[in-house]
């Protein structure tokens, strides 16, 4: 057993497992916004280099509770993003696609320790 499969994931050697919502493609722009308005250096880089240890998986996954955050919170501000105050029923969509992304990625068991302790 490697050092990162003692972490919780895979060996991915250098190879870095790219994030890409298909499915429902309007949670990367979600992403990309929040990581913007949180000044969220890790998070932008994770979500244009994709990810390589469950350190990284770590990171990302505190990231998308914050944004959950912050998505109540512009929600009860009527903050418009991505053209609605209203995008608490996006919810569903990126609980959707980033565990699938976890699962396709051999870190579910790190996105469900860190969504545990959120």
């Amino acid at each position: 057993m490697t050092l990162r499969q003692a972490q919780g994931g895979r060996d991915l050697g250098e190879t870095r497992t790219m994030i890409k919502f298909e499915r429902y493609p309007h949670v990367n722009d979600l992403f990309k916004h929040y990581a913007v308005a949180l000044n969220n250096e890790d998070a932008t880089s994770i979500l244009n280099s994709g990810i390589t240890n469950a350190q990284e998986v770590r990171d990302y996954s505190k990231f998308i509770w914050q944004v959950v955050d912050a998505m109540h919170d512009d929600e009860e501000n009527e903050t418009s993003v991505l053209g609605s105050t209203n995008n608490i029923e996006m919810i569903p969509d990126l609980e959707y696609e980033v565990s699938s992304y976890m699962r396709s990625s051999g870190f579910y068991n790190v996105w469900l320790e860190v969504s545990e302790n959120a």
